[in-house]
């Protein structure tokens, strides 16, 4: 599944998050490592692997991983859900 693939590549950018705790409900703005520059990496990732442009907006209309998924690159996917 895509948003497995998706939790992964967020996963591997942390480094004081326990990176097996990651689910799709987690509520990303929580982790340890959010702050401005992580955002602007995790946007940066999101672009170079899906192809999208990921705006300030898509961060604060989510709180979960698979919020931020659904919106940013689900519809890029194809997915309807």
């Amino acid at each position: 599944m895509e948003e497995n693939r998706f939790v992964q590549l967020v996963a591997g950018m942390l480094y004081r998050t326990n990176r097996d705790s990651l689910t799709p409900d987690t509520r990303y703005k929580g982790l340890k490592e959010w702050n401005f520059l992580f955002e602007v990496s995790l946007a940066m990732m999101l672009e170079e692997e899906y192809h999208v442009k990921v705006t300030p907006e898509d961060f604060s209309n989510t709180a979960t991983l698979d919020e931020l998924f659904q919106r940013v690159c689900a519809p890029r996917l194809g997915h309807k859900d």
